[in-house]
């Protein structure tokens, strides 16, 4: 199981295992569904590339990687509704969508994929959006309020989890998009539509006796 570094959600502790809330659902639901879990955090990229290829059977994620579908499939519950937003500095306008971002600096953390008709639409070139980009979370939520970009585009829970490690308050945001969380099983691995059985029904049985499945709730 490959899945993405993300404070509080995924993370390594100081023993160098994976721990956080997506890395408990995961190993319960993989542990119902009769499967030993390998749990380790990984790059974005390297997540991708062992999806492609096999070496990774799973990732809990948004299937929104260009040119992935064709290499994975993904199961039928969802985990969550994770909400990508456009976070912008308290006491400044909100952001006019249609006309108002022209020439305005937009910060997005590097290698991250978000939904490819919202990025297509925002790197269009009459949008007149200037890319800025950070290599981590709270670095972007940093440089959104050091006024070294206008807007940020991030996951919202990821922003939440961010502002919670900087002791601030999440600046205001308008909603682009939401999406649901779900395995994203490799192809490769030669068992996937095996493990999309075994994984949705391991959620319907944990679901009937009331466990919480929904990774995104506070």
């Amino acid at each position: 199981v490959g899945i993405m570094s993300f404070p509080g959600f995924s993370e390594m502790d100081e023993h160098g295992q994976a721990v956080g809330k997506t890395v408990r659902l995961t190993r319960r639901l993989l542990q119902q569904a009769g499967y030993r879990a390998d749990i380790r955090i990984m790059p974005a990229a390297r997540i991708w590339r062992g999806l492609e290829g096999g070496q990774v059977h799973l990732w809990p994620g948004i299937l929104n990687k260009p040119g992935l579908d064709s290499h994975t499939l993904l199961t039928d519950r969802d985990l969550g509704q994770v909400g990508i937003n456009l976070y912008y500095r308290a006491g400044e306008p909100v952001p006019e969508l249609s006309s108002g971002l022209d020439g305005k600096r937009l910060i997005r953390i590097t290698n991250y994929t978000y939904i490819e008709s919202l990025v297509s639409k925002l790197n269009h070139p009459r949008s007149g959006l200037v890319p800025v980009s950070s290599i981590s979370h709270t670095g972007a939520l940093q440089m959104l309020l050091k006024g070294r970009g206008d807007y940020l585009l991030e996951y919202r829970v990821q922003i939440e989890a961010a502002a919670r490690e900087l002791g601030i308050d999440v600046p205001p945001s308008v909603q682009l998009a939401e999406q649901p969380m779900r395995f994203v099983l490799s192809l490769n691995s030669g068992f996937a539509p095996q493990l999309k059985a075994d994984l949705d029904r391991a959620f319907d049985e944990l679901a009937a006796r009331g466990e919480e499945l929904d990774v995104t709730r506070q």
